[in-house]
């Protein structure tokens, strides 16, 4: 008589289980990003074939759509359930996701995405929910310049078995900008072609030093971000170093408000990988343009527009025929650029008007 073989646990009965609620909170958009990435792993450690289902809150129908997401499939399986915009959400969506956290499909998962800066009271009702399965709240909050992202990095290098000194810190931001999530990529190739040693300033110079691109679209965040003095700081030490030209800076600055606009013009709703398709930037940046325009009105940005084409004319000689600007009066045409630009955010705006972006 054969004896029987033995079992052996499946990955659904062998991984860990997402908690049913992980309650996103905060705006910084890296973290945001790769705390739903963990969840999303979490989930198809336990079943490959997982489906992710997207719900935006603020879209008018977005009751329904969150009810249709939270319903078990005709074909079975599993599910996360990424709620974005919650801060913002229509009438009657944090109800039906409260409610429907307390009778979840097995194997069905919500990410639900708050920024915490508007709908308190919603933030306090999903905190106040007790699914079967347990809520894990990420707290994702925007890093700022200076100690913050110094602390953020030297925090990743720990996680990574390493240390990163305070003058690569330094050289790090200088090279990249302040993006966190450039910031950490760009930390994860240095622990990956450094491997031993603390990562310094002359690691992240040897590495870094001259990529014209990234200091290009760097200047351009800058700007157009209205952080005038880091894009004067961005400049000048583009110029010295000849990372970046006169020309090639405006071109960068043409790219980032292109893109800007392009951003701005997207249907209300329409997927972030739709929108970086349509602006041609990557994924991660849609929501930090989308924040950007938040700060322009029309006007403003068709007065950038004009003196960003008198500022070309400049760097391709001067704006009157025959004329040729010496090196010095071009990077003045620069500088005046950026201080005049950071200006511009600053103007009150008409009353009853309306912010570029709106729909």
């Amino acid at each position: 008589m054969l004896a029987p073989m033995p079992t052996s646990s499946s990955p659904a009965e062998s991984a860990p289980a997402p908690a049913a609620l992980t309650l996103v909170t905060g705006a910084e958009p890296f973290l945001v990003s790769r705390a739903v990435a963990r969840v999303l792993r979490a989930a198809r450690a336990r079943d490959p074939e997982v489906e992710r289902r997207e719900v935006d809150a603020e879209d008018a129908g977005a009751q329904g759509a969150l009810i249709t997401a939270l319903s078990p499939s005709l074909f079975g399986g599993s599910a996360v359930v990424v709620v974005a915009n919650l801060a913002d959400a229509a009438p009657g969506v944090v109800e039906s996701l409260c409610a429907g956290l307390g009778d979840l499909p097995e194997e069905t998962w919500v990410v639900a995405l708050h920024s915490g800066v508007r709908g308190k009271k919603d933030l306090e009702a999903l905190r106040a929910v007790d699914p079967p399965g347990g809520v894990l709240e990420i707290s994702c909050a925007q890093v700022k310049r200076g100690r913050p992202t110094r602390e953020l990095l030297e925090a990743e290098a720990r996680q990574a078995g390493r240390r990163i000194t305070h003058d690569g810190v330094d050289a790090l931001v200088m090279a990249v900008g302040s993006d966190v999530s450039l910031l950490v990529g760009a930390l994860e190739q240095l622990v990956a072609d450094a491997p031993e040693g603390p990562i310094d300033a002359a690691a992240v110079t040897a590495t870094f030093a001259g990529v014209a691109e990234v200091s290009g679209f760097q200047l351009a965040d800058a700007v157009w971000e209205g952080r005038a003095l880091l894009a004067l700081q961005r400049l000048r030490w583009g110029l010295a170093s000849q990372t970046i030209s006169g020309a090639g800076a405006v071109g960068s600055l043409a790219a980032g408000l292109r893109a800007m606009v392009k951003v701005a013009g997207a249907p209300r709703g329409m997927a972030e990988a739709d929108v970086a398709r349509l602006a041609g930037v990557p994924p991660f940046k849609v929501r930090a343009l989308r924040s950007a325009v938040g700060d322009w009105d029309p006007d403003q940005l068709a007065d950038a527009v004009v003196h960003l084409a008198e500022v070309d004319a400049q760097m391709k000689g001067g704006l009157r025929p025959g004329e040729s600007l010496e090196p010095a009066q071009k990077v003045h045409a620069l500088e005046a650029f950026v201080t005049h630009t950071d200006g511009l955010q600053e103007r009150p705006r008409p009353r009853g008007g309306s912010a570029v972006g709106t729909h």
